[in-house]
């Protein structure tokens, strides 16, 4: 086995292999700290077509550690807009992302996969401490899960999700204070509804969401110029999309219990 990764039935830890000089072209980009950045741990929640269009990229620009959740396996129905290959049937998704990871870092990025749900992983104490988290599931109960954890630890989260049509999607930053998950989408709170297995899904949209979710990411370790907390995406319109002021509510039970 190679001595710098270990494996077991429900976890996965690697460390990337820096390549001289692949980030040097960092430097100048207004706002962007590569310090900051590659001393900074990213939490992914999911590792399916969401997170596998933002991890790429945060392992590229070498971000310090990367934590990955999923309890799912991988199907054959994941490779048209997954991060995995044939050779992953079967495999447990956070795993396989990880492992999938590794060729493209650019840094000594510390990459860990879990076998595990967020739900699971805050219940049995998983290491989830970290400066940023991103969440990329599609299933409310795992979301506000999230919200309402990472809310009292004081740690921001970033919400992606797609439409069933796959031409639009959103990007929701849930900040230390402020407005959160459920002040957004108040009906998902109590919502325990899973999606089908056969619902529809194309690659086009998790792209353009990725590229929106790393930008975030960018902006809450680095600082990187940001006038937005709420981004929809469409792909079928001539404004492509827009933003807008999401509302703190008092009676939202995510934040006030």
């Amino acid at each position: 086995m190679n001595p710098t990764s270990f494996v077991s039935q429900t976890s996965i830890k690697l460390i990337g292999k820096p390549v001289e000089g692949a980030l040097e072209r960092h430097q100048g980009v207004p706002g962007f700290d590569q310090e900051r950045y590659s001393q900074a741990r990213v939490v992914c929640i999911g590792a399916g077509g969401l997170i596998g269009n933002v991890a790429p990229v945060l392992v590229r620009k070498g971000v310090g550690a990367l934590a990955i959740l999923d309890h799912d396996e991988v199907e054959i129905t994941n490779l048209n807009r997954q991060r995995f290959y044939p050779r992953d049937m079967g495999e447990n998704k956070a795993i396989a992302l990880a492992r999938n990871l590794l060729p493209e870092c650019t840094f000594a990025t510390r990459i860990t996969g879990f076998a595990s749900s967020i739900e699971r992983a805050i219940g049995i104490g998983i290491d989830l401490q970290c400066n940023v988290v991103i969440c990329g599931v599609d299933n409310n109960s795992a979301r506000v899960a999230a919200a309402r954890h990472f809310r009292s630890k004081g740690i921001p989260v970033i919400f992606m999700g797609v439409s069933i049509q796959a031409d639009h999607g959103y990007v929701f930053i849930q900040d230390k204070e402020g407005p959160c998950f459920g002040c957004l989408f108040p009906d998902a709170v109590d919502d325990a509804t899973q999606p089908c297995p056969s619902t529809p899904a194309m690659a086009e949209i998790l792209q353009i969401l990725g590229s929106f979710g790393s930008y975030a990411i960018d902006s809450l370790i680095c600082g990187r110029s940001r006038d937005w907390q709420y981004r929809e995406i469409w792909l079928n319109t001539t404004t492509c999309g827009g933003a807008r002021k999401i509302v703190l509510r008092d009676d939202c039970p995510l934040h006030t219990t």
